[in-house]
C-alpha cells in the first residue's frame, strides 16, 4: 500500500518528491519491526546497526543505476545498481563497523549520491499510471518483503540488518518509473532518495541505540518521530524544485 501511495504521489508531484518519499522505510521499517517482534529487541538492535552502515550500499545502488540508465535500458541499469549494492554490502559485512563508524558511513551516503549522480534536464511531463501497473508495483514490493523477512532467522542479525535495506521499494519504483516515465525521471527519483537517506540514518540510529534500553514500542516511536521531522524538512525543500506537468488519464 505504501509503494502504491508513493507511486500515485510521484505521478502528481514529480520525481524529486517521490524520491524523498521512497527513502521512507516503507519496506525496511516493517521488516525491522517484524524481526524485532519475532527475534527480539537485542537481535534487531544488532541488525539496525548493520542496517545503518548499509545505507552506504543504498547510495551505491543509486549511483550505479543513475549513471547507467541515461545510456542503457533498465535491465543493464538494474544489474549495475544491484552489483554496486552487493559489492558494498559484502565489504561492510567484513568491516563490521561500530556505531560511530556506521553512523559516519550512513551520513556520507547522501553526499555521495548528490555528487556522483548526473543532472539531466528534468522531465517536463508525466505519463499517467495504469491500475495494472500500480497493482504490479505493490505485488512486487510485498513479495520481496516476504522473502527478506523469511530469511532473517537463517541469516543472523548482521546479514539480516544489511539486507533490511535491500532496495526493494527502490528497485520496484525506479525500474517501473524508468520504463513508464523515462530515464530522467529515474535519475531524479534516485537523487531525491539519496537526500532522504538522512531520515533513514536517524531512524536506524535510534533503533540501534534504543531497542535494548527502551524496548520495541518506545524505540520505534522515537525512531519514527526523528524520521518524520527530517523527512518533513526535506519534503518542504523539495517543493521548491521546478514543477513537472503531469499528464491526465482520459
Amino acid at each position: 500500500m505504501l509503494i502504491g501511495g508513493i507511486t500515485v504521489i510521484g505521478a502528481r508531484t514529480g520525481p524529486r518528491v517521490a524520491g524523498v518519499l521512497t527513502a521512507l522505510p516503507v519496506v525496511a521499517g516493517p521488516i525491522a519491526l517484524f524481526v524485532a517482534i519475532e527475534q527480539g529487541p537485542a537481535f534487531e538492535a544488532r541488525s539496525a546497526l548493520a542496517t545503518l552502515a548499509a545505507l552506504l550500499a543504498v547510495g551505491a545502488f543509486c549511483v550505479g543505476y543513475a549513471r547507467t540508465c541515461l545510456h542503457a535500458g533498465w535491465p543493464a541499469s538494474l544489474l549495475v545498481g544491484l552489483a554496486s549494492f552487493g559489492a558494498t554490502t559484502w565489504a561492510l559485512e567484513r568491516l563490521a563497523p561500530p556505531f560511530a563508524g556506521a553512523a559516519a558511513l550512513a551520513l556520507v551516503a547522501p553526499t555521495l549520491v548528490q555528487r556522483l549522480t548526473p543532472r539531466p534536464p528534468p522531465p517536463q511531463r508525466l505519463r499517467p499510471i495504469t491500475h495494472a501497473g500500480l497493482a504490479a508495483r505493490m505485488a512486487a514490493g510485498a513479495a520481496l518483503t516476504l522473502c527478506v523477512t523469511a530469511l532473517a532467522d537463517a541469516l543472523g542479525p548482521t546479514w539480516s540488518g544489511l539486507l533490511t535495506v535491500f532496495p526493494i521499494a527502490t528497485t520496484v519504483l525506479t525500474v517501473s518509473s524508468h520504463r513508464s516515465q523515462g530515464p530522467e525521471f529515474a535519475v531524479y527519483l534516485l537523487r531525491g532518495l539519496g537526500t532522504g537517506l538522512y531520515g533513514l540514518a536517524a531512524f536506524f540510529g535510534v533503533l540501534a541505540l534504543g531497542l535494548e534500553r527502551l524496548g520495541t514500542a518506545l524505540a520505534f516511536s522515537l525512531a519514527l518521530t526523528a524520521l518524520a521531522a527530517i523527512q518533513l524538512a526535506l519534503l518542504q525543500r523539495s517543493r521548491h524544485a521546478a514543477p513537472v506537468q503531469a499528464a491526465r488519464a482520459d
